[in-house]
């Protein structure tokens, strides 16, 4: 029997008072957005069970899905523990209250968990039709089942079942996709979420290396990510896991991010592009710079009198590790310039077939009387920009 000590969790925690309305028969896609809510409002109710740090979260997602989360611990679920019994023997009446203030602890987190599976269900049964629930209800008690994960499965087996054909396509569509700096990470990390969803309303669910290997495939295609790719490649195995994947790529992008490109800078003015051009090699080659590790040359062992030979060799010693590290950089500067200078050509491209286009129609407005067109040619060429009007 709940007390009047457990608020009602709907209107004290709840996100989503009332879950989206599914018309008609459910399909994965209303379904998926049914739980999505739930798994909202289960996380909002504090809990100090499974790590403490996701409330009731575990009532609606697979132990296997929940352990890949922050801070967690295997759940599990508190059991009634009846009427208080006093120790035995009787011990003194501190110890007594001290064992008294446990049972309580394990009866309110009992009846805050019954409270919140009857909530989430009782949103689920105002959310659909009751037809399409109607295996779940029992005849004897005209009661619904108050097992939450065991409902959203019911509903997710009969109405939004899924076939082997469609994780496999959506497995290719994620493998496939493009990413760009210019976009959101999480972009990648939610599409490969989603397939993990798929995945195990299929009864095939994804493991965590699966998660990893995924992205990692979709990010290394991006070239900027390549020097974090590495940093990636260089930690620990045991410290490459989903949650410092999602924390290391996310940190990569927000600095990333700072990058600027030609049409960022200077949108609509492509005689302004060279100069954001070399704004960008400035902060790349600083990237490069911070990120390449010093070259430790070890000097020979000090005498009391260093020889002129010895002096020699120390000197070209260190110079050939300087001279092997400019040449280095130098390689990665010409790569990264090169991806710029391409972009920037199909830029001025676009401009200068526009600019054509005008100089024509003023062109033959001016000579409209005189029955011929007279063509504007370039007299100047810009290595940025190619046949412009720059000197």
């Amino acid at each position: 029997m709940l007390t009047s000590r457990i608020p009602s969790v709907n209107d004290t925690y709840f996100q989503h008072k009332v879950l989206t309305k599914i018309h008609g028969k459910p399909t994965y896609e209303t379904l998926q957005t049914l739980t999505t809510e739930l798994k909202a409002n289960a996380g909002s109710v504090p809990s100090t069970l499974g790590g403490g740090q996701h409330g009731h979260l575990a009532l609606i997602m697979s132990p296997a899905r929940y352990a890949t989360l922050t801070h967690t611990v295997p759940w599990s679920a508190p059991a009634n523990p009846g009427p208080f019994v006093p120790p035995v023997p009787p011990g003194t009446a501190a110890q007594i209250e001290a064992a008294r203030d446990v049972w309580k602890e394990l009866r309110q987190s009992f009846e805050l968990l019954q409270a919140t599976e009857k909530a989430l269900v009782a949103l689920i049964v105002q959310a659909i039709d009751p037809i399409y629930l109607r295996a779940l209800l029992n005849r004897a008690t005209g009661q619904y089942s108050t097992d939450i994960r065991a409902v959203i499965m019911h509903l997710f087996a009969t109405h939004g079942k899924i076939t082997p054909q469609q994780v496999t396509a959506k497995h290719q569509e994620v493998y496939k996709m493009h990413y760009d700096i210019s976009q959101p990470v999480d972009t990648v990390f939610n599409a490969i979420e989603d397939l993990s969803d798929l995945s195990e309303h299929a009864n095939s669910p994804m493991s965590a290396q699966q998660h990893i290997d995924l992205a990692y495939v979709v990010l290394a295609r991006e070239p900027i990510l390549q020097q974090d790719i590495r940093l990636w490649n260089r930690r620990p195995a045991a410290d490459r896991t989903w949650v410092n994947m999602l924390a290391h790529f996310r940190e990569a992008q927000a600095d990333l991010s700072s990058l600027p490109t030609a049409s960022d800078v200077y949108p609509g003015q492509p005689h302004h592009q060279a100069n954001s051009v070399n704004a960008m090699a400035d902060l790349v080659a600083q990237r490069l710079l911070d990120a390449m590790p010093d070259t430790v040359v070890e000097e020979p062992a000090a005498s009391p009198i260093p020889s002129t030979l010895d002096q020699v060799n120390a000197l070209t010693q260190r110079e050939s590790a300087i001279q092997a590290r400019e040449t280095a950089l130098h390689t990665q500067m010409q790569e990264m310039m090169a991806l710029m200078r391409t972009s920037s050509s199909s830029h001025q491209s676009n401009y200068n077939r526009g600019s054509h286009n005008r100089g024509r129609g003023r062109s033959n407005d001016r000579n409209s009387g005189r029955g011929r067109s007279q063509r504007n040619n370039p007299r100047t060429y810009c290595w940025s920009h190619g046949a412009c009007a720059h000197t």
